[in-house]
Order: structure tokens, then C-alpha cells, then sequence
């Protein structure tokens, strides 16, 4: 199958407040599939990497309605609320914004300190 803007496979790992899972979209020909996959502990790299050699042909697609949007960012924050448990990937992402927002901040300042000197 050639992959093209009408034939595409998205996979995403996320944490449902219980389990890791996957969660698998597939569009063919303008057709969506989904299907589901429950690891149970978090992953790691070399079990994703056996994961997807061995184990992700196998996984039942069915046929869905329209492609559904999913905010996985949310998702993670609620159950992460419900069980006190947010996962390692997103505390990091956060801490990755938080970061680069302060670097900006800080540029811009510099940037204006500039500014206001030529004048």
C-alpha cells in the first residue's frame, strides 16, 4: 500500500488512567479504521520496538465513522487528576514548555533592552 494523504496510519501510546495503550487510526482509500491495543505497564522502548515488529499487523481494525478527535493532552491531565499518577513523557513535556517560554521571554526582553538603546 502506498502511503498517500488518503492512506495513512496513525499510532498513538497513551495512559487511560489504568493502562498504557495504543491507540491505532488507519485510513484506506478515504476508509477510517480503529482499533485498540493494552500494554498494561508502561512500555519500554525495546517491548514498543517488539511491539510493533511482531505484534502490530495482527491487531484488529474495525471500520469507524468520520475520524473522531481525540485530545490526548487532556486525557492524560484528567486521569492523572483522578489517580495522582501523571506519566514521566508529559511531566517532561510541561517542564520542556515551561522552558522554552521563560528562553522567549527572556529574548524578547533582550530584544526590547535593545531596541530602546538605538533609539
Amino acid at each position: 500500500m502506498r502511503i498517500t494523504d488518503k492512506n495513512y496510519t496513525i499510532t498513538t501510546i497513551y495512559f487511560d488512567g489504568q493502562f498504557w495503550c495504543a491507540l491505532i487510526e488507519q485510513n484506506r482509500d478515504r476508509q477510517n479504521y480503529a482499533g485498540r491495543y493494552v500494554f498494561g505497564a508502561e512500555p519500554s522502548n525495546p517491548q514498543l520496538l517488539h511491539w510493533m515488529i511482531h505484534e502490530f499487523a495482527n491487531i484488529p481494525l474495525l471500520p469507524v465513522d468520520g475520524k473522531p478527535k481525540i485530545r490526548f493532552r487532556k486525557l492524560a491531565k484528567e486521569s492523572g487528576k483522578r489517580t495522582g499518577n501523571i506519566p514521566k513523557s508529559f511531566k517532561a513535556f510541561s517542564k520542556a514548555q515551561k522552558e522554552y517560554a521563560e528562553e522567549r521571554k527572556a529574548k524578547n526582553r533582550k530584544q526590547k533592552k535593545i531596541e530602546a538603546r538605538e533609539k
